[in-house]
């Protein structure tokens, strides 16, 4: 991973674009792990079909992870002979193998940087040598990854960058880059571009609780939240994590917590006391393979269902969904102002392919912050109706303490001033209150994206939007022009925009990563698309490759 990031770090600086993916077990600390690196003039945001290069610090248990690697005769593959043979998983794609030492024990100084302990350095030097990277741009971006490392450490890494710079002059493999010209850019993962996005949305309280692949989001979190003025609350688990963002929340500090697949489960009794209090709470869950404990490191887009639809009763809610790493930052902002303006919590569905990536972006825009409603000019009164049934469904929250406007956050069914009722004309009002902000939700601009033009449209959400993206644009210049349609908003369905978006369209598709099928069948259940349209689905943790899609649409 830390070769990964040097490399890509220094072809950020040197003005490319880029994609990290991670490949780690369930390890809680060390085992086997892959970065997989992409570098371009252009932006990118999906994995590729196969594959240039293959570097192999070592062979071990490399079997968990060669379905993840796509390889193929137009590979190379370098590896240290002292590692011994290609392993069939490997073998079988009948890349070309180059041997490639990278222990030299003619080089007492090369040896003792190397020793096993600086050998990812080695090949990062000679990847970067292979695709002309400047010496000058890596050490940079060595120096900001060990930052904090005494001079030993820092001495003995560049030793071992510099001798895998110089073993590159002897391979002539053809990965020479197209120069480009530095620019500012961001580099940053998906995880950070949501926690950046909170903090920018107004987010000034965290509770959380750890949980793979979402951890490193609230590691990234708390240090920049203290920053702010704001805190950071470990709790004990998940329940007790989403009940202190709803109860900082009701204080009157925009909240969030942050989980994943297993986590969210637990979190839906309060979910459902959040939609009936009315309180708003920002709720990210970096999906990963289910169901149970699942696949913890791997990615899947299985918690549709539960997102939407996860609680007894009635419980209307946002959900939202990022498209790309860049965009998650914009998403997350985007959430807190929805769930400040509705008083709702707003589900965000991100994924371990987005979370856990390093993209190369360009720099994203702030948007407006939000304002909590908090008297809309009523003037105080004994009878202060927090839940009062009037025109706007959206009603006063004032602090609690607001001298005149005292009120309660009641998950029993409660009339206009909040006091639990057991009526079915109270029960009804109320339940009918809180659907009509849904139904008069309008995203405008942000309830998606489309790409393209054409008689085929591919909709799909969050991760799968690369690869079905690049799918399309090869399609089209084969001559079957298609067209993408990327949802950020889930629920409640942007029934207006997303017809405009599939008019024309003859053949509609929708892409997902999981076995139920479960957007198709929320949108065709909700009849937002015509009976004829298609589903591909299955599940993770592969992920979805451009080429897979282009095949089942030709």
């Amino acid at each position: 991973m830390t070769a990964g990031t040097v490399f890509l770090r220094a072809a950020a600086q040197a003005g490319y674009y880029g994609l990290m993916t991670q490949l780690f077990g369930p390890q809680v600390r060390g085992g086997e792990a892959a970065a997989l690196v992409q570098i371009s003039t252009a932006p990118i945001e999906c994995q590729p079909d196969r594959f240039d290069l293959f570097v192999a610090l070592d062979w071990d248990k490399v079997e968990q992870f060669a379905p993840e690697i796509p390889l193929d005769q137009s590979s190379t593959i370098i590896s240290n002979p002292a590692d011994g043979a290609v392993p069939a998983s490997i073998a079988k794609s009948k890349a070309r193998l180059i041997s490639l030492s990278m222990n030299d024990p003619g080089a007492t100084r090369l040896d003792k940087a190397l020793r096993g302990k600086r050998t990812n350095m080695f090949a990062t030097g000679v990847v970067a040598g292979l695709v002309g990277l400047r010496a000058e741009n890596l050490r940079i971006a060595l120096a900001q990854v060990m930052v904090g490392k005494n001079v030993d450490v820092m001495e003995a890494n560049t030793t071992a960058l510099a001798a895998g710079i110089k073993a590159a002059t002897a391979l002539e493999l053809g990965f020479k880059l197209e120069p480009t010209r530095e620019m500012p850019r961001w580099l940053i993962t998906g995880n950070q571009a949501i926690g950046l996005g909170a903090l920018r949305g107004g987010v000034r309280f965290v509770g959380c609780y750890p949980i793979t692949p979402a951890t490193d989001l609230v590691e990234w979190l708390a240090p920049e939240l203290q920053k702010l003025g704001g805190r950071l609350a470990l709790a004990e688990d998940e329940l007790a994590s989403i009940n202190m963002t709803l109860g900082a929340s009701y204080g009157g500090v925009p909240a969030m917590t942050v989980t994943s697949g297993p986590g969210l489960s637990l979190m839906v009794e309060t979910i459902g006391l959040a939609v009936a209090a009315e309180v708003p709470a920002v709720l990210i869950d970096v999906m990963r393979a289910g169901p149970s404990t699942g696949i913890p490191s791997k990615t899947e887009q299985s918690d549709v269902n539960i997102a939407i639809y996860g609680s007894h009763g009635d419980a209307p809610r946002v959900v939202l969904a990022p498209m790309s790493v860049g965009d998650c930052m914009t998403t997350a902002e985007w959430a807190v102002y929805l769930a400040e303006s509705l008083q709702s919590p707003v589900i965000v569905l991100s994924d371990q392919a987005l979370g856990q990536a390093q993209a190369v972006v360009d720099p994203g825009l702030a948007r407006p912050k939000p304002l909590r409603r908090r008297t809309n000019g009523v003037s105080p009164g004994a009878q202060f109706k927090r839940y009062a049934i009037a025109a706007d469904p959206v009603t006063p929250m004032p602090r609690p303490g607001s001298p005149g406007y005292q009120w309660v956050g009641e998950g029993l069914t409660h009339n206009e001033v909040g006091i639990p009722v057991g009526g079915a004309g109270a029960h009804v009002a109320q339940i009918n209150k809180r659907a009509k902000k849904f139904d008069q939700f309008e995203p405008g601009e942000w309830w998606g994206q489309t790409w393209g033009q054409g008689d085929t449209a591919i909709l799909t959400f969050g991760s799968s939007v690369g690869p079905a993206r690049e799918a399309a644009q090869r399609l089209t210049g084969a001559g079957r022009p298609t067209r993408v349609i990327g949802l950020r908003v889930l629920s409640p369905i942007p029934r207006q925009a997303l017809a405009q978006a599939l008019k024309g369209a003859r053949r509609v598709v929708v892409l997902e990563q999981n076995h139920g099928a479960q957007l198709y069948r929320h949108l065709l259940g909700n009849k937002a698309v015509p009976v004829t349209t298609e589903s591909i689905a299955r599940p993770g943790p592969l992920p979805f490759r451009p080429a897979e899609i282009a095949a089942h649409l030709a």
